[in-house]
């Protein structure tokens, strides 16, 4: 009898023991899923763009800005937020060491343009096409704007949303139709907005100048021919 009553409260204990690994394992598989579910909202939350933009997209900076210059140590990935405004890029966690973002008001744009991008000798290797046709894709995406003091540079970054190198070309065309629907390349400068402005910051420095003449007229340095002469040969560069 005493047997039986060890065997059955060694059943017990095994059974008990299997009931606690059973909600343990349970707990484990809730806690996993929780964990899944909330990487997936976090990545969904990612693609969408900061408050009051119209789309997200991931990009490889090439470079151009003059505040951020690219170095082969540095992590080139960055998002690229599209806003009713202007452009606004942003970092990604692996390149917050180096690159803290900037934007370009859409009225500074000269143009954007989409171009083919460069082939490394890497990937002309592992092209399926015998030509390379299969990477020579336009998902480069160049930005010419001028900065507050009116210099011209040109950004230029990669698609990286998109599963192919194709993709990423389509993606890039969707982009375009973006600007378009919301009117957006109607906001950008433009080359004959561009020229006015160069011209008109011209205008300014030779009316500095002539102003300065004038005050070494006034001091006797120059005299009235010579202030006269010189301020006509500046007037003829307006």
């Amino acid at each position: 009898m005493a047997f039986m009553d060890k065997l059955k409260s060694a059943k017990d204990i095994a059974a008990e023991f299997a009931g606690k690994a059973g909600e343990a394992a349970k707990i484990g598989i809730s806690q996993a899923q929780s964990a899944v579910n909330e990487k997936m909202e976090q990545s969904k939350q990612n693609k969408l763009p900061q408050e009051g933009g119209l789309k997200r997209y991931e990009v490889t900076y090439k470079g151009g800005h003059p505040d951020f210059l690219l170095e082969k140590k540095k992590s080139p990935y960055i998002i690229m937020d599209i806003m009713p405004d202007r452009f606004s890029f942003i970092p990604k966690p692996q390149s917050g060491n180096w690159f803290t973002g900037f934007e370009i008001p859409y009225n500074k744009v000269i143009s954007l343009e989409i171009v083919e991008r460069t082939i490394s000798t890497a990937e002309s290797f592992m092209s399926s096409g015998s030509n390379n046709s299969d990477l020579r894709q336009k998902n480069v995406i160049e930005i010419t704007y001028l900065d507050d003091e009116n210099e011209e540079y040109v950004v230029r970054n990669e698609m990286l949303t998109g599963t192919t190198v194709m993709g990423q070309a389509k993606v890039c065309e969707e982009m375009l139709d973006l600007l378009r629907v919301n009117k957006i390349m109607k906001q950008f400068r433009g080359k004959d907005e561009q020229n006015a402005a160069v011209r008109e910051s011209g205008a300014d420095d030779i009316l500095k100048q002539i102003e300065k003449l004038s005050e070494l007229k006034d001091k006797g340095i120059l005299t009235e021919e010579e202030f006269v002469s010189k301020k006509n040969e500046l007037l003829l560069k307006m």
